[in-house]
């Protein structure tokens, strides 16, 4: 049986570890030719270096993705090295946890500037490139359950994700006639211990389990799953849409239980 994504040129941002990392790797096992880009070169290289190790196809480029030359930088180094692209994922981020009234500008932008700015910087620079191959491609953003469930301290965060939600469908109109697909794809709570420099408190983590009905973290296999079915043939009628891999989070309130009375007015009878 052949591999997925066999002569196919993926980018994957924010991939030195994480969700990610994970991501990135899976396409490689699936034969692309991957692009991992980040700004933490201890990382990035390393990562880079074991997946050379066991066979895999990956090379870092360091890029920032705030900044719009940057990223064109590195979408033409990668264009120049494999010749062409196929795949763009976007799972870039940072964390920023304030209150509005407490945020000061520059935490606000940061977040804004890499999570939804660098979406659209991206988005533009591979958009343009899929547009000139002339044989279509997958744009796929990483969202988040904030982007459709607000929390507190999460200003920025659930404002960029919200954001690229619209943007994917945007893109989605725009890019159809190109066969050029556009989808986020939103995760739970993922357990990322080990594999990246952020963490969660015990506290958030039952805090937000108690919320979903599967009762548990996602891993960060079951994200790499749903990315690479939307990168794939088998996606190929699915664009503009958001796929939430949440266990059931998004569904609803699970915290609001308990009798609901409302008069039946006569219309059932009751014994």
């Amino acid at each position: 049986m052949g591999k997925w994504f066999s002569g196919k040129v993926a980018i994957v941002t924010g991939a030195a570890g994480g969700i990610n990392r994970v991501i990135l790797t899976h396409l490689a096992e699936e034969g692309a030719r991957c692009v991992l880009v980040d700004i933490n070169d201890d990382w990035g290289e390393s990562s880079a270096a074991a997946m050379h190790a066991r066979g895999l196809e990956v090379m870092y480029i360091r890029t920032d993705v705030r900044f719009g030359d940057q990223v064109n930088a590195m979408v033409l180094k990668a264009v120049e090295i494999y010749g062409r692209l196929d795949i763009l994922v976007h799972g870039a981020g940072v964390g920023v946890h304030n209150e509005i009234v407490d945020m000061s500008e520059e935490e606000w932008d940061l977040q804004i500037d890499v999570q939804l700015k660098g979406a659209f910087l991206l988005s533009r620079a591979v958009g343009k490139q899929l547009i000139r191959q002339g044989q279509g491609g997958r744009i796929i953003l990483i969202g988040s359950t904030a982007g459709t469930n607000a929390r507190p301290m999460s200003g920025p965060h659930a404002a960029s994700k919200a954001g690229e939600i619209q943007l994917a469908r945007v893109m989605a109109l725009e890019m159809g006639r190109y066969n050029v697909t556009c989808n986020v794809v939103a995760p739970g709570l993922t357990d990322i211990a080990g594999i990246s420099l952020s963490s969660q408190s015990l506290e958030y983590q039952k805090a937000f389990i108690s919320q979903v009905p599967l009762g548990r973290l996602a891993s960060p296999d079951e994200i790499a799953d749903a990315v690479l079915f939307l990168a794939s043939d088998r996606a190929r009628f699915i664009s503009g849409q958001l796929l939430c891999v949440d266990g059931g989070y998004s569904a609803g309130k699970l915290a609001v239980v308990g009798p609901h009375v409302a008069a039946h007015y006569g219309i059932i009878d009751q014994e």
